[in-house]
């Protein structure tokens, strides 16, 4: 038998064993047993959360010949035919190279034939943002009023390229990304049955590389494994994919920290030469950071003690500069754009504490004005001085700005013509 990979192989097969989209299992379950199926739904949520699982899940139950509380028996005919693929009433398209009018125009002359095994046949468009407009619109009509044994189910990662007219036509199941917690249980499970060996540690790096994806970390985990012959460990990982376990991030942005640029440089400089994959490395930097400015939001964690001492607008300034840097991947020479990056998060050095400008007004310290003595020396005396002054200004001014022969002028040109009066004879 030819090797199956882990993401297939522990694909959840029902509703019991998906991990984390428990309220789209409960619906679809309950949706079943009340018989309150609809005729179309969108799977939208990040890649690798189970949204093409669900929908195979939903199709095997919905054609079952032995279904179970909300379950497919998994034993039957249709059931097996549907995990072999060979079931001919569960058609999956995938949009992405099946985008246009004429595969569309397909779907809707096969939607016009009953099903010929199950009780439902099933169109599951997988990617189907993909769709072009003519394609969507060709296919809302049949969406809109299909037969009562069709179904189709859109699975997307981009819901809002789904047109609002294709929508509003369908009930919406939004997918949520994979939890930590429950990345490492599932990886744990697999490790269990293939006989792994793999400390906590190393499941901490391939959750923290799944990107939330179920899919992405079984994957690793396949791969690792096949690496170090049924044992995972960290030096194995970062043989692999290169210093991104939490010590080598941490110390990478304590450099960062201290303006550094030296062995920030080198750092980049060795993944680089190494063929490890920079932007994964990049992005493990950008997410211990967001560990960090959370830690500050908190307000306390033990985890993250030695960060906290500094400023907070040390951390935000960077989060600002290492964002752009994910720009600088895209230029002709991104190692070198990265360094330049890492130039400018190295001005931190000049960083003056938010409360220290407060406390001065934004003025510079040594250009404030002096104070006045404490104790000033015949104060009235000055005062009363001052103000006779200005009331002589004062007085100066108005005679100075006395104009009689101006004011006469303008009362000359707005005097009022003479009045003639006629006399009625």
């Amino acid at each position: 038998m030819s090797y199956i990979p882990f993401a297939r192989k522990y694909r959840p097969k029902t509703f019991k064993e998906l991990v984390g989209q428990e309220i789209p299992a409960t619906i679809l379950k309950n949706a079943f047993i009340y018989n309150k199926v609809h005729h179309a739904y969108i799977f939208a949520g990040h890649k690798g959360t189970g949204k093409t699982t669900t929908a195979r899940i939903f199709a095997k139950l919905l054609n079952c010949l032995n279904p179970q509380e909300g379950e497919p028996c998994n034993q039957c005919q249709n059931c097996i035919g549907i995990e072999k693929g060979s079931f001919v009433d569960l058609i999956e398209m995938d949009a992405a190279s099946n985008r246009g009018i004429d595969e569309i125009r397909s779907i809707k002359e096969g939607a016009n034939y009953l099903p010929m095994q199950g009780k439902y046949k099933v169109y599951i468009i997988d990617e189907a943002h993909m769709l072009t407009k003519e394609a969507f619109n060709a296919l809302l009509k049949t969406i809109e009023e299909p037969p009562p044994s069709l179904m189709f189910i859109l699975c997307t990662t981009e819901f809002d390229k789904i047109p609002p007219t294709i929508q509003s036509r369908c009930q919406k199941f939004m997918f949520s990304k994979a939890s930590k917690q429950n990345i490492k249980a599932y990886l744990k499970r697999i490790a269990s049955v293939e006989n792994i060996q793999i400390d906590e540690e190393a499941l901490d790096i391939i959750a923290d590389l799944s990107d939330d994806s179920m899919r992405d970390a079984a994957s690793l985990l396949d791969q690792a494994s096949t690496y170090g012959n049924n044992k995972v460990t960290i030096d194995i990982l970062k043989a692999m994919f290169g210093p991104v376990d939490k010590a080598s991030i941490r110390k990478f942005l304590e450099l960062l920290v201290k303006s550094d640029t030296k062995e920030t440089t080198a750092m980049l400089q060795t993944i680089n030469e190494r063929g490890y994959n920079v932007r994964l490395f990049w992005e493990e930097v950008y997410k211990e950071l967001k560990n960090i400015l959370r830690a500050f939001a908190i307000g306390d964690s033990a985890e993250y003690k030695e960060f906290l001492s500094k400023p907070l607008e040390i951390y935000l300034y960077l989060e600002d500069i290492i964002n752009q840097g994910f720009g600088a991947m895209y230029q002709k020479d991104p190692i070198l754009a990265l360094e330049i990056t890492i130039l400018k998060a190295s001005l931190i050095k000049d960083f003056v504490p938010i409360s220290d400008v407060f406390k001065n007004n934004g003025i510079p310290k040594n250009s404030l004005p002096q104070s006045t003595p404490q104790n000033p020396t015949n104060t009235k005396e000055q005062d009363q001085s001052n103000i006779q002054e200005t009331s002589a200004q004062k007085k100066t001014l108005n005679e100075e700005n006395t104009y009689p022969e101006t004011v006469e002028k303008i009362l000359e040109t707005f005097k009022p013509a003479k009045i003639i009066h006629y006399e009625k004879k």
